[in-house]
């Protein structure tokens, strides 16, 4: 039994053709690729909180906007280009990285290499001259560098758009779909929302309109964008990823269990009170769901997953939850958090899982003094993991709402006897 293929993925993106739910989004992101390649981009954000589904979102677009998905006889034809920011990227290592990812899908031929060369020539001269961006903090040095990129992606892209005969490329494209992923951890030197804005005006300004960027990240990314350039933020369309209904956490399950029946010779059945345990405890996160249908496919030992593996594989030690917690939550409420009150106040508001909740109810429950517990929320607030209500002071949240869940269920050892 434990040499079978266990089709839950709760360490990496859900492969696309598993993919379940977001309707809504995928059809507006479907009408930006459509926007795009009639000259008209629609450059959107994906945001939401830590397991969500972002990076799963942001696979299935890719492989829609390469044309490997087709979706009603609608297929697309993109050049993608993945890239990832951390606390080090710079602009210019931003663009090599774009510049990079270019020269190896089109640099097939000899006047293609020798194309691609020429058009990104700027890249040597600055790099000769010993030049570092942002060392400066120049406004003047990122709009050189803006100009300069601009001027060899719109060559670049408007050739790429024509037929192989007149390009030199060994294939044409519709347009190029740049994706950003984990844009929060932009630093502040990148200065990643000024440059988008300056980059995109420049493209339109010289009738590169096949360009599209998608970025995603943690909703903090909001501010990153605002703080570069406060009207940044006027480029992009917001798609923000809530949890998924319990009719697509079922799917999700269903899905699942038939892929494995697909990949093992034992087949392996979910029973429906161990499918709507899950469906309960997950409450429409997908990492939850993903974490909760591994470890109960691995403690299951006679082909028929019941509630008894279910819990088992969430609560005995390294189990789910504790890896749940490990992966994403246990540093943030155990060192980020130094102080118990702090941990007190959490507990509190995890009972009422992601519902707002007043200050009157956290004293209420509150072991300590009043100014302690001030201190406490203005801490949290500070911290931004819970958030304040807009217009109504003395009501508050948790940011990351699998916050919540996790703390709760990981806060009562008998959660399972109570489960809603």
């Amino acid at each position: 039994m434990h040499k079978r293929i266990n089709p839950f993925r709760p360490n990496s993106p859900v492969n696309p053709g598993m993919f379940v739910g977001r309707i809504e989004e995928i059809e507006r992101l479907e009408s930006s690729l459509v926007q795009t390649r009639a000259d008209q981009p629609a450059h959107f954000i994906i945001t939401g909180e830590r397991g969500i589904g972002k990076t799963s979102l942001m696979t299935y677009i890719r492989c829609l906007a390469q044309g490997s998905i087709v979706l009603e006889n609608l297929k697309f034809k993109f050049l993608v280009i993945d890239v990832d920011i951390d606390r080090n990227t710079t602009q210019l290592g931003l663009i090599r990285r774009i510049e990079c990812a270019l020269t190896s899908e089109l640099g097939k031929s000899e006047p293609a290499r020798h194309f691609l060369a020429d058009a990104w020539s700027f890249l040597k001269r600055l790099e000769v001259a010993g030049t570092k961006l942002n060392a400066s903090g120049s406004a003047q040095c990122d709009e050189v560098l803006a100009d300069e990129f601009a001027n060899s992606f719109a060559a670049v892209t408007q050739r790429m758009c024509m037929q192989p005969q007149a390009s030199g490329f060994a294939d044409s494209f519709e347009g190029i779909l740049v994706l950003i992923d984990e844009a929060d951890n932009s630093s502040s030197a990148l200065q990643l929302g000024s440059f988008l804005k300056l980059l995109l005006e420049r493209l339109q300004r010289r009738d590169c309109n096949r360009v599209l960027v998608g970025i995603a990240g943690l909703p903090e990314v909001r501010a990153v964008l605002h703080n570069s350039h406060p009207s940044s933020l006027r480029l992009f369309e917001e798609h923000c990823l809530n949890r998924l209904s319990q009719n697509e956490v079922r799917q999700v399950l269903d899905v699942c269990i038939a892929h494995a029946n697909d990949l093992n010779d034992e087949k392996v059945a979910l029973t429906p009170s161990a499918r709507d345990l899950v469906t309960r405890i997950s409450e429409g996160y997908p990492h939850f769901i993903q974490q909760f249908g591994y470890s109960a496919f691995a403690m299951d030992v006679d082909c028929s997953i019941d509630e008894d593996d279910v819990i088992k594989g969430a609560f005995a030690p390294r189990g789910a939850m504790d890896l749940i917690g490990d992966r994403y939550y246990r540093n943030d409420f155990y060192n980020r958090i130094q102080n118990d009150s702090y941990r007190q106040v959490l507990r509190i508001m995890a009972e009422q899982n992601d519902s707002w909740v007043n200050r009157a109810h956290i004293k209420k429950h509150f072991k300590g003094t009043t100014s302690v517990l001030s201190n406490a929320i203005k801490a949290l607030r500070d911290r931004h993991i819970i958030l304040g209500k807009e217009g109504q002071p003395g009501v508050y949240r948790f940011q990351h709402r699998g916050f919540a869940l996790w703390i709760k269920l990981c806060a009562q050892p008998t959660v399972v006897e109570s489960l809603p």
